[in-house]
């Protein structure tokens, strides 16, 4: 079996040693370093801040000459952002910055349809209303060099670029400033780049007035939370005063002590939301409504529901459009449609990325440009920005980075381009495209858990995506579905930690609540009600156990059917077990281990009834029948001869002698069938269907039989199970139990 779990490594021995010097323990000091925590850092965790002068980076002093004049001289100002939340809060910073000195500003803003950058023609615009003595761009500006140019051309007006992207081969003819050209932090946002002009211009004392807002441009673009960014954020969750936000993170209900996951989850999403649907201006002007509540708060929340509404109709569509055996074929989801909003086309690409494990790109048709517009979501074995630089010849435009890229495509383009990624995504090792899970420390260890959530503490802040993990092996003492229609999972292990679950894995409790071994990643966050520490499940498997015997029993009557298949021989299985995208089929774990001795699956990994896999090659043990084998090209069942389960039409069936006889014993008589037929009539509204066994039949029968029994009927149309709740008695002519090809089998 192949490995889904992996630890961290360390980076620096020399940092592991130092840490445990001053008290760290190994473990915690080894995750430290593995997470590129170096001696310089350790100030941080003393409670010290970490900030550079404003003044390293290159330009700003020019730039805080040229704004200290305006500031002096009562001149007007126009600020130029962009329509995310680190655009929109770095055009906040500014603005509110020059109001609190009596600076008369106004700030623009493009919409997605306009694109990402600065924009000669709106900036020209905006001076035929009014005359601005110096414009400044925030977020934005570092690649527009011939916008710049335009602009000094038409307009003569002064310009200071501040910005945090990539730099180009020729930067625009004005003052640029950006920490990438030289400062000590070069991971700067859009937003903390204005902070750090605001700190430049009037100390640091006026700017943290401003941090609560560089704050959320930070964790809005996904800045990683190291050096300067960290003490930033640290300095704006502690400075949170702006009312409108205040009034959003209440609306939001986020909890009085507001955390970076908070912001991350709830409040920068509304702010991007606006962007999204077309509309930054409105979270402009609650950004910008510092010293009250803005009215337009209920229009951010209409547009953050809005963007839900339209993500839901688009992926309502576009699951419709996936072929699980194509995306499987091609390493690649490529959906497109000409009515899909722009501004949700990469929180799509990222949720179809997650589904299928594949790269994943969502593109809209633009009618105005004649041109599809798409958003690029990437795995991590899979460099995007690298994938599309091959295929540039066939865009129109494009840019980005490993993870995640933008671009346009002619129409005529669209499908060679489709072809193109393709092509190149067959080259690559199927190791590329494989999930994988890493965390920090093994609580199996022998760790003690609110040591480590001190630790986690202390790592603050960090983003949801770069939270401290803990891997957990352990057996579970009790486990329930809980929440509304039971959606969600809790599980306490025998070490006494509570692990749940949210939004998925709630069908899990049944099958491992009578003891079985789960392992999985957690993080660890604190209970206020309870009082007490908890894991919140990132991922789990689950452990073959005894208990499951059971269980595997019964999966396979669920699925029997009674038919012939023609089998292969262990040459040709062998071969098919080599190629990508195969699934091998088990009816129990201990055949799976026999079966391991004469066939190798080193390279597959384990799945034990639910479709917990998202690589190409998979041992599914007892699967449910909801699992998802179209998803592979190739499948393969290790079963009894002529007891077979219902599986697609392309499998392969190879006979074996299985290692549990018993999974396959039930005897089914008619005396049994009359039994329960007699109580099926007799079942009243409110009794399961589970219910009948359990009230009148469990000294009778064993629960496989009854299960047959309930099969048989439905076979011969005697009944409907419509749900666990309801069974119709259909008026179905008489005939013999014996034929039922299920009856005659078990008989």
């Amino acid at each position: 079996m192949k490995q889904r779990y992996f630890k961290r490594q360390i980076t620096d021995q020399e940092s592991v040693d130092f840490f445990v010097s001053h008290g760290i323990p190994l473990v915690l000091a080894q995750a430290m370093s593995a997470r590129g925590i170096s001696q310089a850092d350790f100030a941080y965790f003393s409670g010290k801040d970490c900030f550079h002068s404003p003044l390293e980076m290159q330009n700003m002093q020019e730039a805080v000459e040229i704004v200290s004049y305006i500031l002096e001289e009562g001149g007007s100002v126009l600020i130029c952002g962009d329509y995310d939340a680190d655009g929109l809060t770095a055009s906040a910073i500014l603005s509110l910055f020059l109001s609190d000195n009596g600076i008369e500003n106004d700030v623009i803003i493009p919409t997605r349809e306009m694109g990402y950058g600065l924009h000669a023609e709106t900036v020209i615009e905006a001076f035929h209303k009014k005359f601005y003595d110096l414009i400044i761009t925030v977020d934005c500006g570092i690649s527009n060099k011939e916008e710049v140019e335009t602009i000094l051309e038409e307009l003569g007006t002064e310009i200071i670029v501040t910005d945090h992207h990539e730099l180009p081969e020729e930067l625009p003819p004005c003052v640029c400033v950006n920490p990438k050209m030289g400062y000590p932090f070069p991971n700067l946002s859009g937003a903390g780049v204005a902070w750090k002009l605001v700190e430049a211009l009037a100390g640091r004392e006026v700017a943290a007035k401003y941090s609560d807002l560089a704050m959320i441009g930070t964790v809005g673009d996904l800045m990683p939370m190291t050096d300067e960014n960290r003490s930033l954020v640290k300095m704006g969750l502690a400075n949170w005063n702006h009312r409108s936000l205040k009034k959003l993170s209440e609306m939001s209900k986020c909890p009085q002590q507001l955390s970076v996951n908070d912001v991350a989850m709830k409040i920068a999403p509304k702010i991007n939301a606006a962007g999204r649907m077309g509309n930054p201006e409105v979270a402009l002007k609650v950004l910008l409504s510092r010293d009250r509540v803005c009215a337009d708060l209920d229009l951010l929340n209409q547009l953050n529901e809005q963007r839900k509404v339209a993500i839901s109709a688009l992926t309502e569509q576009a699951d419709k459009m996936c072929n699980a055996e194509q995306i499987r074929r091609d390493r690649l989801v490529f959906l497109h449609n000409e009515g899909w909003q722009h501004g949700i086309l990469g929180i799509a690409a990222a949720r179809y990325k997650e589904k299928f494990g594949f790269p994943a790109v969502v593109l809209a048709f633009d009618a105005e440009k004649d041109v599809y517009v798409g958003s690029a979501r990437s795995v991590d074995g899979i460099d995007l920005f690298e994938t599309f630089s091959a295929c540039k010849h066939l865009l129109a435009k494009f840019g980005g980075h490993k993870s995640a890229v933008g671009f346009s495509v002619t129409p005529q383009n669209l499908l060679p381009l489709k072809d193109a990624l393709v092509t190149l995504f067959a080259q690559e090792s199927a190791d590329c495209f494989q999930k994988k899970f890493y965390y920090d420390v093994d609580l199996c260890d022998g760790c003690d858990v609110a040591d480590m959530f001190e630790f986690v503490q202390k790592m603050q802040p960090t983003l949801p995506q770069d939270k401290v993990l803990f891997h957990v092996s352990d057996c579970v003492k009790y486990a329930a579905a809980f929440g509304k229609d039971n959606a969600h999972l809790s599980v306490v292990l025998s070490s006494g930690l509570e692990l749940k679950s949210f939004g998925k894995r709630a069908e899990y409790a049944p099958f491992i609540r009578s003891g079985a071994n789960v392992e999985g990643i957690v993080s660890l966050d604190y209970d206020e009600y309870n009082k007490r520490i908890y894991g919140i499940v990132e991922d789990m498997r689950v452990c073959n156990s005894v208990c499951f015997d059971n269980f595997y029993k019964l999966n396979f009557l669920k699925n029997f059917l009674p038919r012939s298949v023609q089998t292969q021989n262990a040459s040709k299985v062998a071969d098919v077990l080599q190629k990508n995208s195969v699934l091998a089929v088990f009816d129990d774990y201990e055949t799976y281990l026999q079966q391991s001795k004469i066939f190798n699956f080193s390279d597959f990994y384990e799945d034990i009834f639910f479709d917990n896999s998202l690589s190409e090659k998979t041992v599914a043990i007892s699967p449910n029948a909801d699992y998802c084998f179209e998803k592979y090209q190739n499948v393969v069942y290790f079963c009894k001869q002529n007891m077979v389960r219902s599986l697609p039409q392309n499998t392969l069936y190879f006979c074996v002698t299985p290692a549990n006889e018993n999974l396959y014993s039930v005897q089914l008589s008619r005396e049994l069938c009359i039994a329960v037929y007699a109580q099926l009539k007799r079942k009243n509204a409110f009794e399961s269907v589970r219910g009948v066994y359990d009230k009148y039949l469990l000294d009778k029968m064993d629960y496989s039989q009854y299960l047959l029994a309930l099969r048989v009927f439905e076979e011969l149309q005697f009944i409907q199970i419509v749900d666990k709740y309801t069974v119709k008695i259909l008026p179905a002519p008489k005939t013999d139990l014996t034929n039922s090809a299920i009856f005659s089998c078990f008989a």
